[in-house]
Protein backbone atom coordinates (compact mmCIF):
# COMPACT_ATOMS: atom_id res chain seq x y z
CA UNK A 1 0.00 0.00 0.00
CA UNK A 2 1.78 3.14 -1.16
CA UNK A 3 0.27 5.19 1.69
CA UNK A 4 2.33 3.18 4.19
CA UNK A 5 5.39 5.31 3.56
CA UNK A 6 7.46 7.82 5.49
CA UNK A 7 6.31 8.63 9.00
CA UNK A 8 3.10 6.60 8.58
CA UNK A 9 5.14 3.50 7.77
CA UNK A 10 7.42 4.20 10.74
CA UNK A 11 4.46 4.66 13.09
CA UNK A 12 2.93 1.33 12.02
CA UNK A 13 6.28 -0.42 12.18
CA UNK A 14 6.77 0.76 15.78
CA UNK A 15 3.17 -0.14 16.63
CA UNK A 16 3.52 -3.72 15.36
CA UNK A 17 7.04 -4.23 16.78
CA UNK A 18 5.89 -3.06 20.22
CA UNK A 19 2.71 -5.11 20.06
CA UNK A 20 4.59 -8.42 19.74
CA UNK A 21 6.12 -8.46 23.26
CA UNK A 22 3.00 -6.86 24.75
CA UNK A 23 0.85 -9.66 23.32
CA UNK A 24 3.23 -12.41 24.37
CA UNK A 25 4.23 -11.16 27.82
CA UNK A 26 1.26 -9.11 29.06
CA UNK A 27 -1.98 -9.70 27.18
CA UNK A 28 -1.32 -13.41 26.79
CA UNK A 29 -1.70 -13.82 30.54
CA UNK A 30 -5.43 -13.19 30.12
CA UNK A 31 -5.68 -16.26 27.89
CA UNK A 32 -2.82 -18.67 28.49
CA UNK A 33 -2.34 -20.45 31.83
CA UNK A 34 -0.27 -18.32 34.18
CA UNK A 35 2.07 -21.24 34.81
CA UNK A 36 3.57 -20.47 31.38
CA UNK A 37 4.89 -17.16 32.72
CA UNK A 38 7.70 -16.38 35.14
CA UNK A 39 6.55 -14.92 38.44
CA UNK A 40 8.08 -11.52 37.65
CA UNK A 41 5.77 -11.12 34.61
CA UNK A 42 2.75 -12.26 36.62
CA UNK A 43 3.68 -9.69 39.27
CA UNK A 44 3.98 -6.94 36.62
CA UNK A 45 0.51 -7.67 35.24
CA UNK A 46 -0.98 -7.88 38.73
CA UNK A 47 0.70 -4.58 39.67
CA UNK A 48 -0.64 -2.95 36.48
CA UNK A 49 -4.19 -4.28 37.01
CA UNK A 50 -4.26 -3.16 40.66
CA UNK A 51 -2.53 0.18 40.16
CA UNK A 52 -4.65 1.27 37.20
CA UNK A 53 -7.83 -0.56 38.27
CA UNK A 54 -7.98 -2.53 35.03
CA UNK A 55 -10.63 -5.11 35.89
CA UNK A 56 -10.18 -6.77 32.50
CA UNK A 57 -6.63 -7.86 33.36
CA UNK A 58 -7.46 -8.77 36.97
CA UNK A 59 -7.38 -12.50 37.61
CA UNK A 60 -9.47 -14.49 37.28
CA UNK A 61 -10.05 -12.94 33.86
CA UNK A 62 -13.63 -12.78 32.61
CA UNK A 63 -14.31 -15.46 29.97
CA UNK A 64 -15.48 -12.99 27.30
CA UNK A 65 -12.25 -10.98 27.65
CA UNK A 66 -10.12 -14.11 27.65
CA UNK A 67 -11.74 -15.14 24.36
CA UNK A 68 -10.89 -11.75 22.83
CA UNK A 69 -7.28 -12.15 23.96
CA UNK A 70 -7.33 -15.66 22.45
CA UNK A 71 -8.11 -14.02 19.10
CA UNK A 72 -5.21 -11.64 19.66
CA UNK A 73 -2.75 -14.42 20.46
CA UNK A 74 -3.87 -16.91 17.82
CA UNK A 75 -4.73 -14.65 14.87
CA UNK A 76 -3.32 -11.17 15.42
CA UNK A 77 0.11 -12.13 16.74
CA UNK A 78 1.11 -13.95 13.52
CA UNK A 79 -0.10 -10.91 11.55
CA UNK A 80 2.19 -8.64 13.60
CA UNK A 81 5.19 -10.60 12.32
CA UNK A 82 3.89 -10.46 8.74
CA UNK A 83 3.31 -6.71 9.07
CA UNK A 84 6.78 -6.05 10.50
CA UNK A 85 8.40 -8.09 7.73
CA UNK A 86 6.36 -6.38 5.03
CA UNK A 87 7.05 -2.91 6.38
CA UNK A 88 10.77 -3.61 6.76
CA UNK A 89 11.04 -4.99 3.22
CA UNK A 90 9.08 -2.19 1.60
CA UNK A 91 11.48 0.20 -0.12
CA UNK A 92 8.95 3.05 -0.34
CA UNK A 93 8.82 3.09 -4.13
CA UNK A 94 5.35 3.23 -5.62
CA UNK A 95 6.52 1.02 -8.50
CA UNK A 96 7.86 -1.71 -6.26
CA UNK A 97 7.48 -5.28 -7.41
CA UNK A 98 6.85 -6.19 -3.80
CA UNK A 99 3.16 -7.22 -3.89
CA UNK A 100 3.19 -7.71 -0.13
CA UNK A 101 2.81 -3.97 0.47
CA UNK A 102 1.83 -2.71 -2.96
CA UNK A 103 -1.88 -2.72 -2.19
CA UNK A 104 -2.62 -5.57 -4.57
CA UNK A 105 -1.33 -8.46 -2.48
CA UNK A 106 -2.41 -10.38 0.55
CA UNK A 107 -1.00 -7.80 2.94
CA UNK A 108 -3.79 -5.37 2.06
CA UNK A 109 -6.42 -8.06 2.69
CA UNK A 110 -4.74 -9.06 5.95
CA UNK A 111 -4.70 -5.41 7.02
CA UNK A 112 -8.44 -5.07 6.41
CA UNK A 113 -9.20 -8.29 8.30
CA UNK A 114 -6.90 -7.39 11.21
CA UNK A 115 -8.21 -3.83 11.44
CA UNK A 116 -11.87 -4.85 11.30
CA UNK A 117 -11.47 -7.59 13.87
CA UNK A 118 -9.43 -5.49 16.29
CA UNK A 119 -11.62 -2.41 16.07
CA UNK A 120 -14.69 -4.59 16.68
CA UNK A 121 -13.20 -6.23 19.77
CA UNK A 122 -12.30 -2.85 21.24
CA UNK A 123 -15.95 -1.79 21.39
CA UNK A 124 -16.91 -4.05 24.34
CA UNK A 125 -13.53 -3.44 25.98
CA UNK A 126 -13.97 0.34 25.91
CA UNK A 127 -17.61 -0.04 26.93
CA UNK A 128 -16.53 -2.06 29.96
CA UNK A 129 -13.98 0.58 30.95
CA UNK A 130 -16.40 3.47 30.52
CA UNK A 131 -19.26 1.78 32.38
CA UNK A 132 -17.21 0.73 35.41
CA UNK A 133 -18.82 2.44 38.41
CA UNK A 134 -15.81 1.69 40.61
CA UNK A 135 -13.39 3.93 38.68
CA UNK A 136 -13.20 7.70 38.57
CA UNK A 137 -13.20 9.69 35.34
CA UNK A 138 -9.44 10.19 35.74
CA UNK A 139 -8.89 6.44 36.14
CA UNK A 140 -11.10 5.79 33.10
CA UNK A 141 -9.05 8.35 31.18
CA UNK A 142 -5.80 6.60 32.06
CA UNK A 143 -7.19 3.22 31.01
CA UNK A 144 -8.46 4.74 27.77
CA UNK A 145 -4.93 6.01 27.21
CA UNK A 146 -3.69 2.42 27.40
CA UNK A 147 -6.42 0.93 25.20
CA UNK A 148 -7.25 3.61 22.60
CA UNK A 149 -4.08 3.18 20.51
CA UNK A 150 -5.30 -0.37 19.83
CA UNK A 151 -8.43 1.14 18.32
CA UNK A 152 -6.86 4.15 16.58
CA UNK A 153 -4.07 2.30 14.77
CA UNK A 154 -6.32 -0.46 13.39
CA UNK A 155 -8.93 2.09 12.26
CA UNK A 156 -6.18 4.16 10.63
CA UNK A 157 -4.90 1.01 8.90
CA UNK A 158 -8.41 0.12 7.71
CA UNK A 159 -8.88 3.58 6.20
CA UNK A 160 -5.53 3.30 4.40
CA UNK A 161 -6.22 -0.23 3.16
CA UNK A 162 -9.74 0.37 1.87
CA UNK A 163 -8.89 3.70 0.27
CA UNK A 164 -6.06 2.26 -1.84
CA UNK A 165 -6.91 1.25 -5.39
Amino acid sequence: MPTLQGSTRTAFLLFFISHIPITLLVDGQAFLPRRFYPQVLIDVVDWYANTFKDKLMTHPVLPWFSSIVALEVVFQLPFFFVAVRALLQHDGSTHSDNNVVSGSGLFRSFCIIYASSTATTLVPILGCILSDDDTTMTEKGVLLGFYLPYLVFPLWLAVIAVSEK
